[in-house]
């Protein structure tokens, strides 16, 4: 009798969780840690930046570590380094020792994922795929929502510090979960290193997504952000020329030649702009124009999280294996995208429950179509691929993540501003609604002591105050409107992938032979 394969896919699961919990857990901390550290605002948010780029970094690492000293031992090595940098986040005394730690800890977090994808296609057998991808679909969908929700209970109610030292008891059971039940996968000691490979590959990755992350602070057309893009486009030419021409390179981009799975990633690439994208702008909504405490806006997104986890296992474990995945994600795209038309009609009057009941049908649609997403490309390809597949495919949509919140960021604050000097432009004295709007706070201001000339001063400065933020309200309805619209230029082309139930089935041949 075969040993089961759930506590490994447990031990997998608890590292990959952890990793991507902390991609969002640190938000909420952000101004605590300001304050303690006495730092900028644009200092502080290296504690952020640095992690992106050194998780984006080491992602092309994980196809190499894997075959060369098997996956076992690259899980545990990563899954030690994300503990140790854990570790040292939570006694952290200064802001160069928290970007230090956080490195660390990306550099471990950057592996785990990927790596843990991969280990999943070794440990499960092909028959219990469906329910083990489920499973590991809840860690890597909910992961992210959950938080804001989590961070802003910490931060509220118990010490900031909690948020990284949280990861070092788990971190210490995963280790030993992995340890115990993990099986070590084949290891060929024929490979060679592509250091120039995974040198170009690294720059590129870093150059990016710094202008990304520092696009909208410096100016898109600064000579900061242009320099960092032309340095990425020769490291990315200079790296596709090297994957092309070495036997062995870092990341193997001759995988983009499988026309299912180029277009599964294109899919789960748009799908991940579109779910992060609101995952990124409904807590600037709630908090800045709702005025919702960060413990708030985590429970308005909790019923789409439970609802996104729950439809992922069942999408996963039962339905996939009947309908075929194309059908599942072109259901999970229509229903996020009617959500996507309800959301872009918010505005500062709209209730906490529409809202809930608005995300809650979004977490049904992603659920249906995010997970399958990130099986559809793999299940092209041989077992024996996946290691360079998955990371092929995390570096893809770790990109695609970077670049659609600066996208949307954006469209948010450019929006802003034209926004905002169309109000200015109506909003103007001799107009009689405002005139009168003028006219009554003027006199409430005089009633709290005000002589005539302060209280219009103030009741100027109110009329502002609403164009600000009913611009704020229409440039987010522009920004979730692109959010909508990633999601439905993913429709056509999950048209052009091939059934993937059928794909399945042609793969189970050759697997099962050389069982």
């Amino acid at each position: 009798m075969k040993p089961s394969f759930w506590p490994a896919l447990f031990a997998i699961v608890t590292g990959t969780f952890m990793a991507i919990l902390d991609t969002s857990i640190v938000n909420v901390a952000l101004p605590k840690m300001m304050n303690v550290f006495g730092v900028s605002a644009s200092e502080i948010q290296w504690v952020l930046t640095s992690y992106t780029l050194a998780m984006a970094a080491v992602i092309p690492l994980t196809g190499y570590l894997g075959d060369r000293f098997g996956m076992k031992r690259t899980y545990i090595g990563a899954f030690i380094l994300f503990t140790i940098g854990s570790l040292l986040c939570g006694i952290a005394w200064s802001n160069t020792s928290m970007i230090v730690a956080r490195i660390i800890q990306a550099i471990g977090g950057g592996m785990l994922m990927p790596v843990g994808q991969a280990l999943i296609y070794h440990e499960v057998p092909q028959e219990k795929m469906g329910p083990a991808m489920g499973v590991f679909g809840i860690s890597a969908m909910v992961a992210p929502a959950v938080g804001p929700t989590l961070s802003g209970y910490i931060v509220e109610h118990l010490d900031w510090h909690f948020i990284f030292t949280l990861n070092v008891p788990i971190g210490i059971i995963g280790i030993l979960l992995a340890w115990t039940f993990l099986r070590e996968t084949p290891i060929r000691n024929d490979l060679r290193f592509d250091l120039p490979g995974f040198l170009y590959s690294a720059l590129m990755l870093t150059t990016l997504l710094l202008a990304v992350a520092k696009g909208e602070e410096k100016g898109w057309t600064s000579f900061y952000i242009i320099i960092l893009l032309m340095a990425s486009f020769i490291c990315l030419l200079l790296f596709v020329y090297r994957a092309l021409t070495t036997e062995q390179p870092i990341l193997n981009i001759r995988l983009l030649a499988i026309p299912d799975f180029t277009l599964g990633m294109a899919v789960n690439c748009l799908m991940m702009i579109g779910m992060f994208g609101v995952v990124f702008l409904i807590p600037i909504y709630a908090e800045n124009l709702l005025g919702y405490s960060a413990m708030e806006t985590g429970v308005l997104m909790l019923p789409q999280t439970l609802a996104q986890g729950f439809i992922t296992f069942i999408t996963s474990a039962i339905l996939l294996n009947r309908m075929g995945g194309r059908k599942l994600i072109l259901l999970g795209l229509i229903i996020s995208s009617v959500s996507g038309l309800l959301l872009i009609h918010l505005n500062d009057k709209t209730s906490y429950g529409y809202i809930q009941l608005v995300l809650l049908l979004r977490g049904f649609g992603l659920g249906f179509c995010m997970m399958t997403s990130m099986q559809l490309p793999l299940q092209a390809l041989a077992r024996e691929q996946t290691g360079g597949a998955t990371a092929l495919l995390n570096v893809a949509r770790q990109i695609a993540m970077s670049v659609g919140v600066a996208v949307l960021t954006s469209v948010y604050q450019t929006q802003g501003t034209k926004h905002a000097v169309h109000y200015a432009e109506t909003v103007t004295a001799d107009n009689l609604p405002t005139s009168t709007y003028l006219s009554t706070m003027q006199q409430q201001y005089i009633g709290t002591g005000l002589d005539s000339s302060q209280a219009y001063g103030q009741a100027l400065a109110s009329a502002a105050g609403l164009v600000r933020k009913y611009a704020a309200i229409q440039a987010l309805d522009d920004a979730l409107l692109v959010a909508m619209l990633f999601l439905v230029a993913a429709i056509p082309i999950t048209l052009l992938i091939k059934e993937t139930k059928t794909a399945a089935r042609k793969q189970d041949a050759p697997l099962a032979a050389e069982a």
